[in-house]
């Protein structure tokens, strides 16, 4: 059952501009609490009352001068109707910054027309949270409206669309609710129960489930996992890592500068020149991506380059994607053909490459190379995809960015659609909280003959309390909340 958190009547009623910045075609202006009546009252030059869930044309003037501000549409949602629950005046002006200005003015005046202090500027997510406190949105909702007004490519607005639709809520509820019913089972053996013995078949049926829940809270959390291996919700929040690797002057700089479409990497002929790693964002198959250009792999005397090959081996390690950069002549002079082929593993080691299934390789300066491209497909080899480019004569690099967008989609392709359990650094934060308390109640029931209902009673009661906070149904902190709404913008 939903939790709500009712603001009082004395909560003050307050104003933003709740859409982007001026100069723009239109700005709304967003008002919310008990005053928003007297605004349209006092600032709407009409003697017609305000129809719910209708745009109404209205002159909109200054509440003590009466000096005509602006032709407006106005929109009006009553107390439990609207977004944030409050009732609700939204002022749809025209997006010049002078018109903006002058309306936040004449609302500020507001306070000596109604005699009252109880008016006042929005706070940064102000918005949100009386939605949230008023039992229109849980946390989580709240966090993915966050992420909504954050993301930068389609999969994040896919990703925080799904997050809103209320799914994930659900998710946590079903699993607060299987807590609740354990602790209320193990609360009755408590009770009911003789001293010496208890309901064996009941008391298996709760250990059963929360080790179901243990188990599934594990593998949402990924901790049995590689730490360097992403989560779906990170990838797409944070996004991929792209490595560019290989000896130096195979190209590795001109190919990043290509595909980014501008000189983000110095590039000159001499061996050496990147000694760091050099990361550009851009945008594949939906994910934010950074490609980086690595220093080139070879056998350095000099203290630095050595320094910039140690970071490019770590970052090579850590990338999502890993995209070995040689040349024809790196190959002695066997270059195999483009395409999808298995090569021996003896052959990819000599040339450097990580052992991926597959090894992504691309042969660039392809424009210096004559022979035909060798057929190469050992059965026994590891399967690999080779691309041909020439760089300079910008040669294969649409193949190449339609192919690694393809590799990029395939590293996440079963999660695509799905909404995880964890989303934020909050929601794992208190996750881990929950797996503590139920190890802590699995070890109690290994203690002695007979499981200590007391402590595990205790424990079921922790990471009910632990889970109940992912969604506000149980956060009585106003800094918790205070944390989470500053990172929206002022009007949302």
């Amino acid at each position: 059952m939903r939790r709500v958190r009712r603001l009082t009547t004395a909560a003050p009623t307050i104003y933003a501009l709740a859409s982007g910045r001026p100069p723009c075609g239109v700005a709304i202006v967003r008002v919310s609490g008990a005053h928003a009546p007297s605004v349209y009252e006092h600032m709407c030059a009409s003697d017609k009352e305000a129809r719910p869930f209708r745009m109404m044309r209205r002159a909109i003037v200054h509440p003590r001068t009466r000096e005509k501000l602006d032709d407006a549409l106005v929109a009006f949602f009553p107390h439990g109707r609207s977004f944030t629950g409050q009732a609700t005046l939204e002022l749809h002006l025209h997006g010049s910054a002078a018109v903006v200005r002058d309306v936040l003015e004449a609302l500020s005046d507001m306070q000596r027309v109604l005699e009252t202090r109880d008016i006042r500027p929005a706070l940064p997510g102000e918005f949100t949270r009386r939605a949230f406190e008023h039992g229109r949105m849980d946390l989580t909702a709240c966090e993915a409206l966050d992420s909504l007004l954050h993301a930068e490519t389609t999969q994040q607005r896919r990703f925080a669309q799904r997050a809103a639709s209320g799914y994930q809520a659900r998710m946590y509820d079903q699993l607060h609710m299987q807590l609740l019913d354990a602790c209320a089972h193990t609360e009755a053996m408590l009770d009911f129960d003789d001293e010496d013995q208890i309901d064996t078949q009941l008391w298996h049926r709760v250990r059963d489930t929360v080790q179901r829940m243990r188990t599934y809270l594990a593998s949402e959390l990924q901790l049995d996992t590689p730490t360097h291996q992403r989560t779906y919700a990170d990838a797409v929040m944070h996004g991929l890592r792209i490595a560019l690797y290989g000896r130096p002057n195979a190209g590795k700089s001109s190919l990043l500068n290509r595909l980014v479409r501008r000189d983000a990497a110095i590039v000159t002929p001499y061996a050496g020149t990147t000694r760091d790693i050099i990361e550009v964002s851009m945008e594949l198959a939906g994910y934010r991506v950074s490609l980086a250009d690595t220093a080139g792999l070879r056998n350095a005397h000099d203290v630095i380059e050595k320094m910039g090959m140690e970071r490019t081996q770590t970052y090579v390690q850590e990338a999502d994607l890993r995209v070995l950069v040689c040349t024809p002549d790196d190959l002695g002079g066997c270059v195999p053909a483009a395409g999808h082929r298995r090569l021996p593993k003896d052959v990819l080691e000599r040339w450097g490459a990580h052992m991926d299934e597959p090894v992504l390789v691309l042969v660039n300066k392809m424009d210096t190379y004559t022979p035909s491209p060798t057929d190469m497909d050992a059965e026994d080899g590891v399967p690999c995809v080779i691309w041909h480019t020439s760089v300079r004569h910008n040669v294969g690099i649409d193949t190449l960015l339609h192919d690694l967008a393809s590799q990029v989609s395939r590293l996440y392709e079963k999660d695509e659609g799905s909404v995880p359990l964890v989303t934020q650094a909050r929601h794992r934060h208190l996750l881990l909280e929950v797996v503590a308390s139920l190890d802590a109640m699995l070890r109690y029931d290994e203690l002695d003959d007979a499981p200590d209902l007391v402590m595990i009673a205790e424990e079921l009661r922790r990471a009910a309390s632990a889970l109940a906070q992912v969604t506000g149904r149980a956060i009585t902190s106003d800094t918790v909340l205070g944390e989470i709404f500053a990172r929206f913008c002022i009007g949302k």
